[in-house]
């Protein structure tokens, strides 16, 4: 364009100083712009919200197109304009940097800042979608550190931001019950983020990791100078309540299945689900019970069946319903993650819509988690036994030091290829492992890792019911989908194991 002819209009920062901006720069990428100078053909244009170093810095990448570094102080303001005018490869390209950020962050001081970036992006932008990938980063990891800080005065603290280090938090509930008591110190009465905290909590899981801890609280809360009527009550009912749950999960570990998987019956699933439809009635009948298998079979169900978007919408509200009244597993949204990047190599149409579908289980509280389960990688594979050591929440003071802890699952052919956990003491001499009552195999789903290469990417992608002599038929689904994937091989066996009763966050 030649510059002489070009048209401009003016941008004001909030110091008055005048920025002459070429029109097209400003329009080209940004509908705010193209309806301020476009349609409402405003000339000049004050954006008086921000500090002139971001608006300097905002300009200027609307011409370069490329954000290579930025300061940590920075990153809010740019964040924000890029939401503010709607300029969508740069609010992207902003929250790329911020992931690589969470990816890294090991100090107090970097998680921190990036708990603080992803809870004002869901405060005040309204979106979610950084502080979940926070969730999925760290809900693992040691936030001791970051959560005692936070924790150290729980009154000046928003609910939203509560919930948000509850899931941080994981299971550690006496890091949330010893801050309950240090917020108590000469306190008189229950002020209402305390008891908002307490909701929270898991308390039947806590009084069985904890028991004098938890009892120390409820006790300290009981005996405030000040206590109201209405508090004593809500301790008094949290006590029941509690005491209930502790009983119900001890009838249930006593009466635990042992199969984890029915190659036979899954074969005959998935034979009988070739609509939505079929999926939901699989569901009611009790033959599916975790949304890890429901995932699975949406990749069959899409291949036969092409959904608009009201049958879409139809089907996740059923899906709702039912797991609001049953007792689904809920699906890891790190592992729906690998399946939607990889899914965006297949250039199959129909990936477009199971991509999207996806995405909306992914983003249901009722249907998927950031920590209700944990993903445990198999530590041994001895020819018919998987061995997989892990420190179940409910066994974490464990003092056994001549063995890990953990489980084994093991192979059998004769009763129609079944997968069961060993549950008897015998089973596991001399394998170095032993096992727990609170392991049980009703909250497992086991499944493969598979990998393919695609030009000179190799891609990870979960497979279905293990890699062993039945793994061809994870690998037949993903080379429907990835056909011009090559050099498959199988990564390994895992287990999704359902913690989801015994977090801190209750489930929605």
């Amino acid at each position: 364009m030649n510059e002489e002819f070009e048209e401009t209009v003016l941008i004001k920062n909030r110091t008055g100083e005048q920025i002459v901006v070429p029109k097209h720069r400003l329009i080209k990428d940004s509908a705010k712009f193209r309806e301020l100078f476009v349609t409402l053909n405003f000339e000049e244009h004050e954006i008086d919200d921000f500090s002139p170093e971001a608006v300097e810095i905002f300009l200027t990448l609307l011409d370069t197109k490329v954000l290579e570094h930025l300061e940590l102080n920075m990153f809010r303001e740019l964040h924000k304009l890029s939401v503010v005018f709607e300029v969508n490869w740069l609010t992207e390209s902003c929250r790329v940097w911020l992931k690589g950020l969470i990816n890294t962050a090991s100090t107090r001081e970097e998680k921190t800042y990036i708990f603080e970036e992803c809870w004002y992006i869901a405060d005040r932008l309204n979106n979610e979608v950084m502080m979940d990938v926070l969730i999925c980063v760290l809900a693992h990891k040691d936030n001791t550190a970051l959560l005692s800080d936070y924790l150290s005065d729980i009154s000046v603290l928003e609910t939203g931001r509560i919930d948000a280090l509850l899931k941080l938090g994981g299971v550690d509930t006496d890091l949330f019950l010893q801050s309950v008591l240090q917020n108590l110190e000469n306190k008189k009465e229950l002020n209402l983020k305390l008891k908002y905290l307490l909701n929270g909590i898991n308390s039947a899981y806590s009084r069985e990791r904890n028991e004098v801890l938890f009892l120390e609280v409820m006790d300290t809360i009981s005996n405030l100078p000040e206590i109201s009527v209405n508090d004593m009550r809500f301790v008094q009912k949290l006590m029941s309540d509690t005491a209930r749950l502790v009983r119900s999960r001890k009838e249930e570990r006593k009466n635990r299945k042992t199969v984890v998987w029915d190659v036979m019956k899954d074969f005959v699933l998935f034979d009988n689900c070739n609509t939505v439809d079929d999926v939901l009635k699989a569901i009611t009948d009790d033959r599916v019970t975790s949304m890890f298998m429901v995932v699975e079979l949406l990749f069959y169900v899409c291949r036969l069946n092409v959904l608009n978007s009201e049958e879409l919408q139809v089907f996740l509200t059923s899906l709702e319903n039912l797991c609001r009244q049953k007792k689904l597993q809920k699906v890891s949204r790190q592992f729906i993650c690998n399946i939607t990047t990889t899914l965006n190599y297949s250039e199959r149409e129909e990936s477009k819509l199971l991509i999207n579908l996806l995405n909306k289980i992914k983003n249901n509280n009722l249907l998927s988690t950031h920590n209700g389960n944990v993903i445990i990688k198999c530590d041994k594979n001895l020819d018919t036994e998987y061995l997989f050591t892990y420190k179940h929440p409910l066994s974490a003071n464990c003092t056994q030091i001549d063995s890990k802890c953990g489980f084994i699952l093991r192979e059998s052919k004769e009763d129609n290829f079944t997968i069961r956990l060993c549950t008897e003491r015998e089973e596991y001499e001399n394998t170095g492992i032993h096992t727990h009552d609170d392991i049980s195999a009703s909250d497992m789903y086991w499944y493969s890792l598979l990998s393919g290469r695609c030009g000179s990417n190799r891609v990870t992608v979960p497979g279905w019911w293990g890699w062993g002599w039945w793994g061809w038929w994870g690998l037949w689904g993903w080379k429907y989908w990835l056909p011009d994937f090559t050099d498959w091989k199988g990564e390994g066996d895992y287990v999704a194991y359902n913690v989801g009763e015994y977090t801190v966050a209750k489930q929605q």
